[in-house]
């Protein structure tokens, strides 16, 4: 069996991370290390977490690296100690028991794939579908995955997509060593999508295994019913991708986005969100 490393980020977020590691003890795939980076929490849950999970390695970031900078400092530290795979896993999420074994052997029986996912579901509506990879829009700046679909609805079947959600990404060793980790100019959000558009223009190929399947919370720690926060930087990164990699289309988006954003803020003076 390959060695795959799991690299969780944690930001106070103790319980779910426990819940998160939890479901991976269970898991049938036997040559696997989990890595915990707590990414500046408030205090060191790192410290409680290698108390609880003696199996687990734990690495603290006194500062918040932001999504990009603290899974690059687990990226780095399980190459260091001879990754085969990286599997970066978000801490509010739970695992199937064979979900390794199913993603490993499709990434290990096929040279050109570069990132492998499962499907990802909801975690309080686990047979709807929150993300099951999509496409890369040059004019939006982003990747976009197919979501909010009941698994009834569609075709079950495996299949190569442009962008996945850096939610669950199993990601070949030579791969990372190749294109690089995370552009930590990104710090949260549009980095996966930066890293799928490096991995394709090295010529590799994005799969979703389609026969398991992971479970995503969807609250995330940086989210509440109405936050600036989410909104700068998911606006601020889609213009950084679109002018680092497409060149003169980045006017487009410019224009998409300023049109979009316009229309946004006159629903939310009406819907009162702006005195939220």
């Amino acid at each position: 069996m390959p060695s795959v490393f799991i690299i969780i980020v944690n930001w106070n977020g103790f319980w779910d991370t426990s819940e998160c590691i939890r479901s991976i003890l269970n898991i049938s795939y036997d040559n696997y290390t989990i890595i915990v980076v707590d990414n500046g929490s408030d205090k060191d849950e790192s410290k409680e977490l290698a108390k609880i999970f003696s199996e687990v390695i734990t690495l603290r970031s006194e500062t918040n690296l932001g999504f990009a900078g603290g899974n690059n400092l687990g990226i780095e530290y399980a190459l260091g100690k001879g990754a085969d795979y990286i599997l970066l896993l978000n801490n509010d999420t739970t695992v199937e028991k064979d979900f390794l074994n199913i993603l490993v052997d499709s990434a290990s029986n096929n040279k050109n794939i570069g990132i492998t996912v499962p499907q990802i579901n909801y975690y309080n509506e686990p047979h709807k579908i929150w993300s099951a990879g999509g496409t890369i829009s040059k004019i939006r700046g982003s990747g976009f995955a197919e979501t909010n679909t009941w698994e009834n609805k569609v075709e079950r079947k495996d299949k190569s997509v442009s962008f996945v959600s850096g939610c669950c990404m199993l990601i070949k060793k030579e791969v990372i060593k190749k294109v690089g980790m995370f552009d930590e100019m990104f710090f949260l959000y549009v980095e996966d999508t930066d890293l799928c558009f490096r991995v394709l223009k090295a010529g590799y190929s994005i799969n979703v295994v389609s026969k398991t399947k992971i479970y995503h919370k969807i609250k995330g720690s940086t989210r509440n019913n109405f936050s600036v926060l989410p909104l700068y930087y998911t606006t601020r990164n889609r213009l950084y991708f679109a002018k680092k990699n497409f060149g003169s289309i980045y006017l487009l988006t410019v224009l998409y986005i300023f049109t979009i954003m316009l229309l946004k803020s006159f629903g939310w003076v009406f819907t009162g969100k702006l005195m939220n």
